[in-house]
């Protein structure tokens, strides 16, 4: 999944059904001009194209370790056990920090809201499946650092759940959101909790979509037990923040997902980015001769920065005025993030209005306080390439990480730099977890479309989990990635170069075109409203 920009909300659009000849063609069309803007992507395609998609995901759990990645990686885990303590409890923390003493590996591709968007719900089964093989006692969590530096109205839903019914002969998308689109501050790493009038208000809205018809008395009595059993947990509802409530009920949400089919998962930990990022910065680089401190502090840095990193996603271009200089701001008053760029010693916004000096107690200060948020260009030095740890990532990351990763080599090599050139020469920037797709809601027609988290809960069956591990054995890693090529190449191209006969095509078409309906059965199947039956 790609760091806060919009992406499809998975949702049907039964606009179009295009003559299967034209649509291959299409098809071969969409995916050339995907892989034009996506190498990376292209190269995992060649390389892993034809592998069967479990064997793929099976290899998730292999890392590179080396010497001098283990020597850091005490702190590291040190700092993340410290983070998940504050929030899940010490035994889930002294567990997980074993699990990563062993298994030096999370995912780093999700947004931090409700794993409910069918990305995230994929990617984080694919990671769970080869758990349950392998038997390892240490191995209980899928582990997700998830971006939280994300905007609040971004399409892949982060203030709120979504799931499908079916009325009128039409499969709807619902939206449950705990803050309307508009809500300030604009970034969910500084939202505040929700509170108990938001979930009434969820609750009312539901109702409402009771009496037009629109949702099931069923589907609406499920929906309102889990906001009663996750949502409205004293313990949630006394979160000091939205991000923390998140981290809290996703471990609940998750468990719903296979309680028909009578299996214990690993348990999901889902843990914003930046603040363990900022917990390891002030922590052993603000104050102490490391290369992260040089990055941050020492103007002999900026030029090779700006010459290696320049029009990279993810970090920035100063030509296109996009991206940001190691940190956004989001001051206090402000309605808005805002982009930083470096003057003198000074980070400074465009026009002026925000201006910091980079100095560690003022640049510590203002993390501590929300007010500065770090980039994904300082997320990733610090995680993969400082502490060597393995990010798996969407189809966005597997390129803007090993484009990073490769400026980061340079800039290293140019200042000497041997250490950090071994460690971060191991760094797998390759891994792609987000965009495979095996989890499918089956509506009343037969057709399929990406199913949501709540979709599981609701609609799957005692052999949803069954069936996912069958699938993931059954299916090319190839076969997988072709439902979401659709949206990749909305998210690659800008609205105003999009070609019209290729921005047409559908997941729907897709799975049609590839016969993909006979290859993956649905985990979860919808039926009429009760009243059309």
């Amino acid at each position: 999944m790609q760091k806060s920009e919009d992406n499809s909300d998975g949702s049907p659009d039964d606009s179009h059904q295009a003559p299967l000849g034209s649509l291959k063609e299409n098809f071969k069309k969409l995916k050339r001009a995907v892989l034009a803007k996506r190498p990376i992507l292209r190269q995992i395609l060649q390389k892993h194209g034809r592998k069967k998609l479990y064997r793929y995901v099976r290899d998730y759990i292999g890392v590179n370790l080396n010497p001098p990645i283990q020597r850091r990686q005490d702190e590291f885990i040190t700092a993340f056990k410290n983070e998940v303590a504050k929030r899940l409890g010490h035994e889930i923390s002294e567990n997980a920090a074993r699990q990563l003493s062993k298994h030096y590996f999370v995912s780093t591709a999700d947004h931090h809201g409700p794993i409910c968007h069918p990305f995230f719900v994929n990617s984080n089964l694919l990671t769970a499946a080869p758990y349950f093989e392998l038997q390892d006692p240490d191995l209980k969590y899928v582990i997700v650092l998830s971006c939280a530096n994300v905007s609040v109205d971004n399409s892949s839903f982060p203030r709120g759940l979504i799931f499908h019914s079916y009325a009128n002969g039409q499969l709807k998308l619902h939206r449950l959101a705990f803050f309307s689109a508009n809500t300030r501050p604009p970034m969910v790493y500084k939202l505040p909790p929700y509170t108990k009038k938001e979930l009434e208000k969820i609750k009312n809205d539901l109702k409402l979509k009771q009496d037009k018809g629109e949702v099931q008395k069923s589907e609406v009595d499920t929906v309102n037990k889990i906001f009663d059993d996750i949502y409205s947990d004293p313990e949630v509802l006394n979160c000091k923040s939205y991000s923390d409530q998140i981290t809290k009920t996703n471990f609940e949400l998750w468990r719903k997902f296979f309680a028909p089919n009578h299996v214990a998962p690993p348990d999901l930990i889902y843990l914003e980015l930046e603040s363990l990022v900022v917990s390891l910065l002030i922590d052993h680089h603000f104050y102490k001769d490391t290369i992260l401190n040089h990055i941050l502090f020492d103007p002999i840095y900026e030029p090779l920065i700006n010459s290696y990193f320049e029009g990279i996603f993810g970090s920035f271009s100063r030509q296109d005025q996009s991206g940001t200089y190691l940190f956004w701001a989001l001051p206090e008053d402000g309605k808005n993030r805002l982009q930083l760029w470096k003057k003198g010693n000074f980070l400074v916004s465009k026009d002026e209005s925000y201006k910091i000096e980079l100095k560690p107690d003022i640049i510590r200060h203002a993390l501590e306080e929300k007010e500065l948020i770090p980039g994904l260009m300082l997320d990733f030095m610090t995680i993969s390439f400082y502490y060597g740890l393995k990010c798996l990532g969407g189809f966005n990351q597997v390129n803007y990480l090993t484009l990073m990763k490769n400026g980061y080599l340079k800039m290293n090599t140019d200042l000497g730099n041997y250490r950090s050139i071994e460690i971060c020469a191991r760094a797998q920037t390759k891994e792609l977890c987000d965009g495979l797709t095996i989890a499918f809601l089956q509506e009343p027609n037969g057709e399929m479309v990406l199913a949501t988290g709540l979709d599981l809960i609701l609609y799957g069956t005692s052999r949803t989990w069954p069936q996912f591990i069958e699938i993931a054995k059954n299916i090319t890693f190839k076969e997988a990635l072709s439902p979401l090529m659709p949206e990749i190449y909305k998210i690659s191209y800008p609205e105003n170069e999009w070609d019209p006969e290729l921005i047409k095509i559908t997941d729907k078409d897709i799975i049609r075109l590839k016969k993909l309906d006979t290859k993956i059965p649905p985990c979860a199947h919808i039926k009429k409203n009760e009243h059309e039956a």
